[in-house]
């Protein structure tokens, strides 16, 4: 009983202690909620102030790659209304883990789509089209637990807004505007949590 005791406790501080723990969930399917920052820039942002919001999505993560999906939501202030704008929508995200041999840091490369819509807090602007984005940057995954994983990344990438009306709930269209493009920079901090066993 004495040594089934030792063995159990010696198998607990092996599971706990970070380095003895691989860098990437050992757990095939994860969820990830992160915070984000976003810097708009080029035409298709004009106007629009940088800014804040968060993300959700799940992943499945067979090995090295790893695949995601979600919804991303961001807050921006405009600076001629008074109103502030909402970028939402979902997205996909390939993600490939570079081995580097150790059991705590894992550095990764990924590529991110995501098609997403632009909506505004006072509900009476409105923009007909959408936006295309396609990102591309990386990260490090820290390992803090048998299940739990702190991911800090950041992605540059391209946003084509297809041609549309904006327009104004209570006096009609304000502009008709072709497709024009921009930029951006995301900034990301989240949690991963392995599901299942």
């Amino acid at each position: 009983m004495h040594r089934t005791g030792s063995a159990l406790m010696l198998l607990l501080l092996g599971l706990l202690l970070p380095g003895k723990l691989p860098a990437q969930s050992a757990q095939a399917i994860s969820l990830q909620l992160s915070g984000l920052y976003n810097g708009v820039f080029g035409n298709v942002f004009d106007g629009l102030k940088n800014g804040i919001g968060g993300e959700a999505q799940i992943r499945y993560t067979p090995g090295a790659l790893s695949l995601g999906a979600g919804f991303q939501y961001t807050k921006h202030e405009l600076k001629v209304h008074l109103e502030d704008a909402h970028l939402y929508g979902g997205f996909f995200e390939p993600r490939y883990r570079i081995h580097t041999g150790s059991n705590v840091v894992a550095p990764y490369v990924s590529a991110r789509f995501a098609v997403m819509k632009m909506g505004f807090s006072g509900r009476d602007l409105s923009i007909t089209s959408t936006f295309v984005q396609l990102n591309g940057g990386g990260g490090l995954l820290f390992r803090a637990g048998p299940r739990l994983n702190v991911d800090l990344g950041a992605t540059y990438g391209y946003d084509r807004l297809g041609a549309g009306t904006f327009t104004s709930e209570s006096s009609g269209p304000i502009a008709n505007f072709p497709a024009t493009s921009g930029s951006n920079v995301v900034v990301r901090l989240g949690l991963a949590l392995g599901l299942g066993g």
